[in-house]
């Protein structure tokens, strides 16, 4: 999975709890939370909760 996700996105991880200011300003409302943003910057997908891996590659697929 991490071959498919280091193919086509840079991933990066943040620790909710030591960027709280990140949190509140991305509406970030659980854990875990996977944000997709365009080159440009903007949100286009957002994946609330934990998902078994396929399904995770399903919805980060939705991303386009």
């Amino acid at each position: 999975m991490a071959a498919a996700l280091n193919d086509r996105f840079i991933p990066v991880r943040l620790e909710g709890r030591n960027h709280m200011d990140l949190v509140q300003k991305m509406g970030v409302r659980g854990a875990p939370t996977t944000i997709i943003f365009s080159p440009d910057g903007q949100e286009v997908h957002r994946i609330i909760g934990f998902h078994p891996p396929a399904e995770y590659l399903q919805e980060v697929a939705k991303a386009g």
